[in-house]
């Protein structure tokens, strides 16, 4: 099959320790259900695409069964520390990796915007320090949960 391919609700994952395919479906403004298709465990990249595409498929019909409509409003952002978060706050993570066998680290703000994931980078440099980076990154953070939760509010 063709890597170059997109497949609706699947995506790939090639990571240092795991390679497959990674389904989601989504019911009223959440994921319904999720499951990753590993190489390894399904003999084969083509073999793991073709157990994704069945498990779309076979999930997406039930979702389509269970539509219902919101009885209640969801909040538009979590509020809940990860267990890997080291920052002690939520949306606010630190980031120690390699681009192109550099070292790079920097402090990352996220949010979500209409469902959709995003993120601002704060690095850490001999112009920035960490805490300031840290201190950027929260001031973001907390502007954006003020401005979305006071959107979420009015409707």
């Amino acid at each position: 099959m063709n890597n170059l391919i997109k497949y609706k609700n699947i995506s790939r994952i090639d990571s240092k320790n795991t390679h497959g395919w990674y389904v989601r479906i989504y019911l009223n403004g959440g994921v319904f259900a999720s499951k990753l298709f590993s190489d390894r465990i399904c003999n084969g990249k083509d073999k793991a695409l073709k157990n994704a595409i069945l498990y779309r498929d076979h999930n997406q019909m039930v979702a389509d069964v269970n539509k219902q409509p919101y009885k209640k409003k969801r909040k538009p952002i979590f509020d809940k520390l990860t267990k890997n978060n080291k920052s002690g706050i939520v949306g606010v993570n630190e980031v120690h990796t390699k681009i192109r066998n550099r070292p790079v680290h920097y402090i990352q703000a996220t949010w979500s915007e209409d469902f959709k994931p995003k993120s601002k980078k704060f690095y850490i440099t001999k112009f920035r320090t960490r805490e300031e980076a840290l201190k950027s990154a929260i001031e973001l953070r907390k502007s954006k949960e003020k401005e979305i939760l006071e959107n979420w509010n009015e409707n």
